[in-house]
């Protein structure tokens, strides 16, 4: 007797806490249901449970289901006495079932909730949601004893709560209940909070909500395959000047040999160009390699070169000889005739002269000699 009292003094402190409801894996998932949560009297049970199901645009399924619950004495509010557990699958849930059947004592409070998050392609059909809640519930005295809404008389409906709690008397609006959404894209339905908390004094607030979430299908992802990318490498081109090149034109030099003479005994013109041919040659020195420019001037006895022209020819003789200067064109016989009988008049006239000139020095003598 002892022991049951310390035992229930250590609940109503809520020192002493119920253990955790095991949430079942997809299809189905369960919590804070007998006889993981007592049937007794004085407690403050809290369960939340959210069931997010996934179908994506290329059918894949998934399901992540987020519980927690809470249990201490009554008017111990979360978070004491909670804990949460964290359940995935590769199935969606179709159903929960949670906060049926327990604190059936006086003085109890039960609160439970199930939110259904469902996560589908753009166009995914939907269906209505039907609601039998708070049926034969908040009896045994008080005034206003139900706060429901909507209200519904079909049993088998989506969600199933509320229904055959509360019943024990107490104060107004002690069976609170709610539906929210009015469709889903995915089928779950919930069963919860019914046949509880019917003790005296008791109260039983329970919620359903419904959202979809509706995501444009992703594009199929291309994939693009870049072949590698050669690269060659170009050694550097070395450019190389090759300097102009200086063509340099030499005159032709003709080198006399020997020790010739120069043709200056010739006659030059007054203007100081010489005919054509120079002077006349100075003996054997012309054909011994002294040549005479065009214009008169001719080497020296030293025998250095004469330098001329590229573009003349030089004449390399005589003009007696043929080779150069003024050829001869064969004896004329009136020139001989005539230079022959100038010889003979020069020599008559030197005669005539020469005896003048030993009769004027006779009569010379002849003179100082009557003085």
């Amino acid at each position: 007797m002892a022991l049951f009292i310390a035992a229930a003094m250590l609940i109503f402190s809520g020192v002493v806490e119920g253990p955790a409801s095991a949430v079942a894996t997809a299809p189905a998932a369960a919590q804070c249901n007998p006889p993981d949560i007592p049937t007794g009297a004085g407690y403050q049970v809290t369960c939340n449970i959210t069931i997010e199901n996934t179908v994506t645009s290329q059918g894949a399924t998934s399901s992540t289901v987020t519980a927690t619950e809470c249990l201490a004495a009554a008017g111990v509010l979360p978070p004491f006495g909670c804990n949460t557990t964290i359940t995935t699958s590769t199935q969606l849930v179709t159903s929960v079932n949670q906060c049926n059947g327990i604190v059936t004592g006086g003085g109890s409070n039960v609160t439970c909730n199930v939110m259904v998050i469902d996560n589908v392609p753009t166009g995914t059909a939907t269906s209505g949601v039907s609601v039998y809640q708070c049926v034969g519930s908040g009896t045994g005295g008080g005034a206003n004893p139900l706060n429901c809404g909507p209200s519904g008389s079909t049993f088998s409906s989506t969600v199933n709560q509320c229904n055959g709690s509360g019943n024990g008397g107490g104060a107004p609006g002690r069976v609170t209940c709610s539906v929210t959404g009015a469709a889903t894209a995915l089928p779950v339905t919930i069963t919860q909070c019914n046949g509880s908390s019917n003790g005296g004094g008791s109260t039983v607030t329970c919620m359903s909500t419904f959202t979809n979430n509706f995501a444009t299908p992703t594009p199929p992802v291309t994939t693009t395959t870049t072949p590698p990318v050669t690269t060659t490498t170009t050694p550097p081109v070395t450019s190389t000047t090759t300097p102009p090149v200086t063509t340099t034109t030499t005159p032709p030099t003709t080198t006399g040999g020997g020790s010739g003479v120069t043709g200056g005994g010739g006659s030059t013109g007054s203007s100081g160009g010489a005919s054509p041919g120079g002077g006349s040659a100075g003996g054997a020195a012309a054909t011994s390699g002294s040549s005479a420019s065009p214009s008169g001037s001719s080497v020296g006895s030293s025998g250095a070169a004469g330098t001329a022209s590229p573009s003349v020819a030089l004449p390399n003789g005589s003009p007696q000889t043929g080779a150069g200067g003024a050829s001869r064109s064969g004896d004329n016989p009136l020139m001989v005739g005539l230079g022959a009988a100038a010889l003979i008049g020069a020599l008559a006239a030197a005669g005539l002269g020469l005896r003048r000139r030993r009769v004027l020095g006779a009569l010379g003598d002849t003179r100082f000699d009557g003085e």
